[in-house]
């Protein structure tokens, strides 16, 4: 409870400043600071290295987020995968079998099918651990919370690879085409229960959502008009034996509607385009692309000035990108430090800050699992709530275990070339007791890892030559908010051995002792509530 009051109070203490003047006025160049690139590296990725923040900010305010919103330019190092569906059921061949074997046949298919969504998954992680391209994978992350579908519902691996694809394709995209296409996707039409949605007999669901949580907000539409709406979406179903869209004009409403004033034989297209011409649109999309990348509730100025460079640039989001990412708004007290890490940022940031090798995927998934944030499994329709409900008593220690975990790695107990029962012993630290299909390969690539932490040398790096000027300088690398002064002071304390520890001996970093006490200084900062914020 004290650790939840505390990071309540560090969220409290930073509140937006008030607007004046052009909310969306750009920041002057020149005042473009190291601190402002780290946080523009951590919004608009995952964050980085020091060296990484500083060749970021040598690239001058345009440069950066030039660098980070063209990111086509860039090489995809990871690469693609392919998902393929499953060949489709003799159903003559099913018909002759008993009703045990088509229960394993089910269940053979069922877990086959789970491979497939592990591999998808880990796929995406590594691509958040490795890649190249920040901005590509984090809108992805964010699109993913936005258009939710989730595969406990869906279930279909290739559906899910296929929308969440259609996401990265879109990311920084075109927001039109991108409420069009995954107004069709397979996995959203089966998500979403339009697959049931015929003439005679509407389905809601999707005409519900697509205004509630995709374009307008609530408030700006009635029931009536998801009725409406519901009506000319019948029909848009899901061809599953070749995993397509399908119009089905036999199940379509072919009849008059009126949705949001307009009157016509409308069909799901021409509900799309006019939900894009509604006023409530494009604040409501902007502001939320705001929230995501910067914090809080944009006020109404600022809200209202996000929509209109969304529907000025007839719903290109890159104009909006740059637009907030070169904003002094963006880099506003009010806006750092005010975020509370979500999982994926809290387990992805933390291996791209330290400078770590990648552990393997699905390691890292099990711990975004283990905190509460499923890839591709969201808990609803709504996505993840955030914020403050990423904190609990439970998911704080686990935090924090991990944390520990992660320091440990690569110290005298190297990684590398573990046997099967330690592989076994840290895979259940990390999560992946509890996850299905963690076992074999994964203890292998466990056993074959080696984490690459040189604390040491991370700390001699820093050139600190002062308990103060260490302590200091790590806090400048892991934290986003301030550390109170007198958590700071204990800090200093334990490194100079105040508590009764071995004092640390800045001409002996490298040795077996000050490894270990920098280890736990890190682990001591990594435990803070202010390293949940960013």
């Amino acid at each position: 409870m004290r650790i939840l009051l505390t990071l309540s109070l560090a969220l409290a203490l930073v509140r937006p400043a008030p607007a004046g003047g052009d909310p969306l006025a750009p920041k002057d160049p020149a005042s473009f600071t190291l601190e402002d690139a780290r946080h523009l590296l951590f919004r608009a990725g995952f964050g980085g290295t020091p060296d990484e923040v500083a060749r970021l900010h040598r690239m001058g305010l345009e440069g950066a987020v030039a660098w980070l919103v063209d990111y086509e330019k860039r090489p995809d190092i990871v690469g693609p995968i392919d998902v393929p569906q499953a060949e489709p059921v003799d159903r003559r061949a099913y018909q002759k079998l008993s009703e045990d074997e088509r229960r394993k046949l089910q269940n053979e298919r069922r877990r086959e099918d789970g491979q497939k969504f592990l591999v998808l998954r880990a796929w995406w992680m590594e691509r958040m651990l490795r890649g190249l391209r920040p901005l590509e994978e984090k809108m992805t992350l964010f699109w993913s919370g936005h258009f939710t579908s989730s595969y406990r519902d869906v279930r279909n691996a290739t559906f899910i690879w296929q929308q969440n694809e259609l996401l990265r394709r879109h990311a920084t995209g075109n927001f039109g085409e991108l409420l069009h296409e995954v107004s069709r996707d397979p996995a959203m039409l089966l998500y979403l229960n339009n697959q049931q949605n015929r003439r005679g007999r509407p389905n809601e669901n999707y005409a519900r959502e697509v205004m509630e949580l995709f374009t307008l907000g609530i408030g700006n539409y009635t029931e009536q008009d998801i009725k409406e709406a519901a009506r000319a979406f019948t029909g848009w179903q899901v061809d599953g034996r070749r995993g397509t869209f399908v119009f089905n004009r036999g199940q379509h409403d072919f009849g008059r509607k009126t949705f949001l004033g307009k009157e016509g034989n409308l069909g799901g297209e021409e509900v799309l385009d006019h939900l894009l011409e509604q006023d409530a649109c494009a604040p409501y999309v902007a502001g939320k692309v705001w929230t995501f990348l910067a914090a809080g509730q944009p006020d109404p100025e600022l809200r209202a000035a996000l929509g209109a460079v969304l529907a000025g640039s007839e719903w290109e989001l890159k104009p909006l990108l740059r637009a907030i990412l070169r904003s002094e708004a963006f880099y506003a007290p009010g806006v750092r430090g005010r975020q509370v890490k979500s999982p994926v940022e809290f387990v992805v940031s933390t291996v791209r800050m330290l400078g770590m090798n990648p552990p393997p995927p699905v390691a890292c998934l099990a711990a975004c699992d283990k905190l509460g944030q499923s890839l591709l499994m969201p808990p609803n329709v709504k996505g993840w709530e955030g914020g403050l409900a990423w904190i609990t008593t439970a998911t704080m220690l686990d935090r924090n275990n991990l944390s520990g975990i992660i320091v440990k790695l690569g110290d005298q107990d190297s990684t590398a070339g573990m046997n099967q029962r330690q592989a076994r012993e840290l895979a259940t630290e990390m999560g992946m007791g509890e996850m299905r299909g963690a076992r074999g390969a994964v203890f292998r690539q466990l056993g074959r890892w080696d984490s690459g932490i040189d604390v040491s040398g991370l700390c001699a790096a820093t050139g600190a030559r002062s308990a103060e000027d260490l302590v200091d300088a790590l806090l400048t690398r892991m934290l986003f908010a301030p550390l109170p002064e007198a958590r700071r002071q204990a800090l200093v304390d334990y490194v100079k051995g105040a508590d009764g520890s071995t004092p640390l001996e800045f001409d002996k970093l490298h040795s077996v002792a000050s490894e270990a006490k920098l280890r736990k200084l890190l682990h001591l900062i990594m435990s803070t509530p202010e390293f949940q914020l960013c």
